[in-house]
């Protein structure tokens, strides 16, 4: 078939070290080192619990969309648990399902997604070629 290769239907590998971002469950994912071409997108799940963890504080030298969607069918507004998410020097405190842009170099994170009730659909999407750039502020997580 032509195109099969343009259906994904398992996650990225993982790199050796790197332990990914806590409390995320990958689902799928695809960059350019997958399918020549493509932009970077993943898709993972956030399973309840008091505090999956703290993601740092980084840049891009590309843009990215990242989104947290809440699974309450009654509510799809309704995201679940409780977001802290710094973009710049500015901290917001977020309980809805939401979209954050990030432009390139702007400072984004930490993130921390705590008090969650219900499993949080989680996506990012970085318009990068092949795997994204993360310049740490700190030190890799």
């Amino acid at each position: 078939m032509k195109y099969a290769d343009y259906i994904i239907t398992k996650p990225l590998p993982t790199r050796p070290g790197f332990k990914g971002a806590p409390g995320l469950k990958q689902i799928l994912a695809v960059n350019d080192e997958l399918l020549k071409g493509v932009f970077h997108i993943s898709c993972a799940w956030i399973s309840p619990g008091p505090n999956p963890g703290v993601y740092p504080a980084h840049t891009h030298p590309h843009d990215e969309m990242v989104g947290f969607i809440g699974t309450n069918p009654d509510d799809p507004t309704d995201l679940g648990g409780e977001a802290e998410l710094w973009i710049d020097d500015e901290q917001y405190f977020i309980a809805e399902s939401f979209l954050a842009y990030f432009p390139k170099e702007i400072l984004h994170c930490p993130l921390m997604v705590t008090n969650v009730k219900r499993p949080i659909f989680h996506f990012d999407i970085q318009l990068s070629e092949g795997r994204p750039v993360f310049n740490w502020l700190n030190e890799e997580p």
